[in-house]
């Protein structure tokens, strides 16, 4: 969460809006952007309702955490999950939208939290497949 912020706090002192910045041409730049909606812009304009979800995964994750990690990968997942869920949400109460920075030109501008929650989706889809054999092994 932390390094989330600072590359948030860095993208917009030194990026310019929808001005990008070639960092490997043409697949990586950085450009700045405030999303006030979801994923792919679903929701958007609807911060009460993005930020009452997200605290409510952060604090039922937190609350049913002894249930939710049953292996190494679901105990990684959720920390991502958590790092992830906190960095954007700081942001929508702090700033009313969420700053995104990263364009691979294939996805909509992303950021640092949004990498934290895809590897939790990922972590999480591995406790699904393989799970089974490492059950409390953690």
């Amino acid at each position: 969460m932390l390094f989330d912020q600072i590359t948030k706090f860095l993208s917009s002192n030194y990026l310019s809006f929808y001005e990008a910045v070639d960092v490997v041409s043409p697949f990586l730049s950085f450009v700045l952007v405030h999303n006030y909606g979801a994923a792919y812009g679903i929701f958007e304009n609807q911060r009460l309702f993005l930020t009452s979800v997200a605290v409510v995964v952060i604090i039922g994750s937190i609350w049913f955490q002894k249930a939710i990690i049953q292996s190494v990968f679901s105990r990684y997942a959720l920390v991502f999950l958590l790092a992830g869920a906190l960095g954007n949400v700081l942001d929508r109460v702090r700033l009313g939208y969420v700053v995104d920075f990263i364009d691979i030109t294939i996805f909509p501008v992303f950021n640092v939290a949004d990498i934290c929650i895809n590897i939790a989706m990922g972590l999480f889809l591995l406790e699904l497949i393989y799970g089974h054999k490492s059950r409390k092994k953690i």
